[in-house]
């Protein structure tokens, strides 16, 4: 396997991704646009002033801030920061520019790499990894496929972004140490739905798609695995991908923090604990990196069935997965209640029937308020908040549902509580 640094076309879609990121984070109202763009190395960041009416797709207009934090995040992501080249960022445009800058200093520098996640109020977090600790984890899974599963990958078909560690992990680092395509974007999910994967197929995805695909796919070709992350994976998903022909489904756990910490390939089997981790039963929070002794706290609450077994209980820190990405119910209810016209809010995970985003109970501050519509409410929220972060549904009352203990209880959707 190669494990050298990466090949230019991967830290295209890396920096691609990262800026559709960015992008959307500065200019929320555009967000879904960013994040469906499909990028490629001629792609070019200009200043808005040297825009023109007539330039082509391949042109990105930004401010000089927006610039600066772009390259930021590149700097950022790919552990630039003193290799003495990150200031080429400023002076080149196109994303192939880019990524010869970004190989450079991976060159003579660092290639770690640094992912960020949200924590509980919403704001990013960083977390650094190291690049053989990464590779290490690829190399174990490939070996899991391998000699377990009796799977050799063939081909990566990516439904998930670049630059989240599990993607980097299986839609990166995977098919550059064993050298075989990916798919991506648009074609990926239609050739998952349409027939056109093929034996040695690697489908990563997340459990909200699954969902849906899985009631799409006709018949599969023998010798296809799909993977699932960013949250737990319905039962019936992976039964009745099982039922379509799927060689393997497997779930992998782990966290921005850690990076993969096991995984299963059966809904009702325990997790299994990868190599690089010693857990702690006197402490069942805690992981322990079995080779530089650092501690990590882990988001969920584990029940261990022996030293290298586990079963999930739940988060700690109440975040849902929506698509793909960790939200936190409670940050977004507190950004309602600073509508000027909301008195109180409160905002859940939608129930099985009723979809799988978000729904939000509000209680108007007027209940003769004229801006009190459901559409009112996610314009004003489209300008704070990522577009998964809005609730697809939100009802009215005078008060928030509660339940006999007088806690806010659950409610079904169209039923406003009066």
């Amino acid at each position: 396997m190669v494990e050298d640094s990466l090949q230019h076309h991967f830290v295209v879609t890396l920096i691609g991704d990262l800026l559709a990121d960015e992008l959307a984070r500065m200019r929320p109202l555009e967000s879904e646009f960013w994040k469906r763009r499909q990028w490629h190395e001629d792609d070019r960041l200009v200043a808005k002033h040297q825009s023109t009416n007539d330039s082509g797709n391949d042109e990105i207009a930004v401010d000089s801030l927006e610039r600066l934090a772009l390259a930021g995040r590149i700097v950022q992501f790919f552990h630039m920061g003193d290799s003495g080249v990150e200031d080429y960022l400023l002076r080149r445009d196109s994303l192939s520019d880019w990524a010869e800058i970004v190989l450079k200093s991976r060159q003579v520098h660092s290639r770690n790499v640094t992912v960020t996640t949200s924590g509980s109020t919403g704001q990013p977090k960083t977390c650094e990894h190291s690049w053989s600790d990464l590779v290490n984890e690829v190399n174990e899974f490939v070996n899991v496929f391998n000699n377990h599963y009796d799977l050799f990958p063939s081909r990566v078909v990516a439904l998930v972004p670049s630059h989240h560690i599990y993607g980097f992990l299986f839609t990166v680092l995977l098919p550059h140490l064993t050298n075989v395509p990916v798919l991506r974007g648009f074609k990926a999910y239609s050739h998952v739905r349409n027939g056109g994967l093929r034996t040695g197929d690697i489908v990563v995805g997340f459990p909200e798609l699954l969902t849906q695909l899985a009631t799409e796919i006709s018949f599969l070709p023998p010798g296809v695995l799909f993977m699932s992350s960013a949250g737990p994976c319905p039962a019936s998903t992976l039964h009745q991908l099982y039922a379509k022909g799927a060689a393997r489904a497997i779930e992998i756990y782990g966290s921005s923090e850690t990076a993969g910490i096991g995984y299963r390939c059966e809904p009702e089997n325990n997790y299994r604990l990868l190599s690089r981790w010693r857990s702690n039963l006197e402490t069942p929070q805690l992981l322990t990196d079995s080779q530089t002794q650092n501690t990590f706290e882990l988001p969920d609450n584990l029940n261990w069935q022996n030293a290298d077994e586990f079963k999930i209980e739940g988060r700690i820190d109440k975040a849902v997965s929506i698509r793909g990405t960790n939200v936190f119910p409670a940050h977004i209810s507190n950004c309602l209640k600073q509508h000027p016209e909301i008195a109180d809010a409160s905002v859940r995970p939608m129930q099985p029937a009723e979809g799988s985003g978000l729904k939000a109970f509000v209680v108007p501050q007027n209940s003769a308020s004229m801006e009190m519509t459901e559409q009112n409410i996610k314009r004003w929220l489209a300008e704070r908040l990522l577009a998964v972060e809005i609730p697809e549904h939100i009802s009215f009352g005078e008060r928030l549902p509660l339940n006999i203990m007088g806690k806010t209880s659950d409610w079904a959707i169209d039923k406003p509580v009066n």
